[in-house]
């Protein structure tokens, strides 16, 4: 008789444990899914946002007007809000540049009509195909100025959508959460829902709401802590292989924000999984008793 109740401890100890360790896994492969959400949504604006500040406008200027004067014009456009940075291109480097590209020195043939120019990047507030065609606008009105080119399809093709893509990202991202949340969140109240009856029989023989509640939040905050550190080292592994794979995507020069999102996976797994074991051991504590068998 006592080799079978110890065999059938065993089995219930081996039960709770795989039960346990399946929510663990649960909770982490969902924290997980959050998180790479969470980093996708948020180096995909940051990758956008580089994109706009490499679109590079090109001042081309006449070929009487002086480098000294070129170079004063830069000067004040500095001053400007929407350049983020500029750059004098000297007419010897112009030069060399159009040599390289057409493969032979024209100089030889022809007067050399190329001049100095500015090369300039706009901030990412003016990075919109109407802002840089004022921009290109009020720049032209300077005698000295020849012409003002820059990428023109990729301005139209990227820089134009840049919120559209940016909204598509967050709401693509926010309803995968949910769904990822709803899932573990059923799984939690599922768990609970099979001791409705031990509930039931606690608050019976006269324990107080909080003594019941009490080992459902222990086990929900364990559980949490565990679901959210797995999930913070697989996130850590996937960004790290990421960023060998995709450097220029995956960018560690935000590693600090990177370190406060993997904190708030691993918080908002605590919370998350407490505040469900919270809710629906409520639910079963002030439950009708006729609704224990529904």
């Amino acid at each position: 008789m006592t080799n079978s109740n110890a065999s059938l401890d065993k089995v219930t100890r081996t039960r709770i444990f795989f039960s346990a360790f399946g929510s663990v896994i649960s909770i982490s492969l969902t924290m997980f899914s959050i998180g790479i959400l969470v980093f996708f949504a948020f180096f995909s604006m940051k990758y956008i946002q580089h994109l706009s500040q490499k679109v590079e406008v090109e001042i081309l200027f006449y070929s009487d007007v002086k480098e000294a004067d070129i170079m004063a014009f830069e000067q004040k456009l500095k001053t400007e809000p929407f350049i983020s940075q500029s750059r004098f291109c000297s007419k010897a480097d112009n030069t060399a540049e159009a040599i390289k590209t057409i493969g032979n020195d024209f100089t030889e043939i022809i007067t050399n009509p190329i001049n100095a120019s500015i090369v300039l990047s706009v901030t990412p507030a003016y990075a919109n195909g109407d802002s840089i065609k004022a921009i290109t606008k009020r720049i032209k009105q300077n005698n000295a100025v020849q012409d003002v080119d820059y990428p023109e399809s990729i301005v139209k093709t990227v820089l134009d959508n840049f919120y559209k893509i940016q909204i598509a990202i967050i709401v693509v991202s926010a309803i995968f959460m949910l769904i990822s949340m709803l899932l573990i969140g059923n799984s939690l109240r599922l768990a609970i829902y099979a001791k409705r009856f031990s509930i039931r029989s606690m608050l019976l023989i006269g324990a107080t709401p909080s003594f019941v509640r009490k080992p459902f939040l222990i086990k929900g905050f364990i559980q949490g802590v565990w679901g959210g550190f797995i999930a913070c080292l697989l996130i850590a592994f996937v960004l790290w292989e990421s960023h060998i794979i995709l450097p220029e995507f995956i960018d560690f020069q935000y590693i600090n924000v990177v370190s406060l999102l993997l904190a708030g996976v691993f918080v908002f797994s605590i919370l998350f999984t407490v505040v469900v074991s919270y809710s629906s051991v409520n639910r079963y504590i002030n439950i009708n008793r006729d609704r224990l068998y529904l």
